[in-house]
């Protein structure tokens, strides 16, 4: 028998939705997929591979080998106010504190070449983040092989916040890592910033395995990471459970202890690594948000959420 089930709107590849325009996202998702109060920004957020050349962005045609894309452009969302800022400013603070980010930029919307009518809002800038899964050289462009935390985990895209917890995907990293004890300690580190960002969206297609020498898999760069707290009424919560815990504000260091012995990882690894992610963002982070390009009311909503954490992870500023 042929069993159907429902396709992630990040699942269509990017050939398809140009080859029947769809250029609008409520073609794609008729209203948000809403599971235990979370809903993927994949169905409100068109994304597109392109080749970069001379400052300009194409889209790579569905005539033309899918390889040749070496960005993904992620244009302004009809649903919600400059995404793409929100995402640049959250990437450029995780990377100031040591997160693994791929090479990012915001373009004009006028720079990017090629695509299908879209009805778009009038933002000025789309977000790029260079692909981590392509590698070129001067005559080829080889595909990388990275599984996400889904596909590991064997579970269907509608499944991604429901299936596991971070102490299986710890696991996983800690177990098969080419290099354990580094890729466990960014795993680590890239959960604390998704809760001092208030990103409730780290599910599991929000994290990769990527096989750099085809053989042996290693954790991936960080992608994906913004506040989803400023378009989601009432959001509190991690995508997945973090020691039996779900919400930000009861998020304490101990969890992450609790995370560690579950992991197997010994715990002064992890703490050190959590120590050193808390003096960075405490020190340079509040300076640094001044001049990111994220929206005021944003800005401010970020600062708020730093203030109701628990004091372990505090970033108090002088407004």
């Amino acid at each position: 028998a042929l069993i159907a089930t429902p396709l992630d709107p990040e699942e269509i590849p990017d050939e398809i939705k140009f080859k029947l325009q769809i250029s609008n996202p409520d073609q794609i998702l008729k209203q948000e997929i809403r599971t235990d109060n979370k809903f993927s920004l994949a169905g409100v957020q068109m994304k597109f591979s392109m080749k970069a050349k001379d400052g300009r962005f194409t889209l790579v045609q569905a005539t033309e080998s899918s390889l040749l894309g070496d960005w993904i452009i992620k244009t302004p969302s009809s649903r919600h106010a400059f995404v793409p800022l929100n995402e640049y400013s959250m990437m450029s603070l995780a990377k100031m504190v040591g997160i693994d980010v791929p090479e990012i930029r915001l373009v004009d919307m006028a720079l990017l070449q090629n695509l299908p009518p879209l009805n778009l809002p009038q933002e000025q800038y789309a977000f790029a983040i260079k692909r981590f899964d392509r590698q070129s050289t001067a005559d080829t462009t080889e595909l990388i092989h990275i599984e996400d935390f889904a596909q590991i985990f064997g579970a269907y895209p509608q499944q991604k916040y429901s299936t596991t917890n971070y102490e299986q995907i710890g696991k996983i990293i800690y177990q098969f890592s080419d290099n354990k004890i580094l890729d466990i300690q960014q795993f680590a580190s890239r959960l604390l910033v998704n809760i001092l960002l208030a990103n409730g969206d780290a599910h599991l297609k929000n994290w990769s395995m990527i096989y750099q020498d085809k053989r042996t898999p290693r954790l991936s760069p960080a992608y994906d990471i913004l506040m989803t707290s400023v378009y989601i009424e009432n959001e509190l919560h991690f995508a997945l459970n973090l020691a039996k815990n779900k919400d930000w504000y009861l998020a304490e260091m101990k969890h992450f202890e609790q995370w560690a012995e579950k992991v197997g990882v010994p715990w002064r690894v992890i703490e050190k690594q959590l120590h050193a992610i808390m003096d960075k963002a405490r020190s340079v982070w509040p300076a640094l948000l001044l001049d990111l390009p994220m929206i005021s009311v944003h800005k401010e909503k970020l600062r708020e959420h730093w203030k109701k954490l628990h004091p372990d992870f505090q970033i108090l500023t002088d407004d």
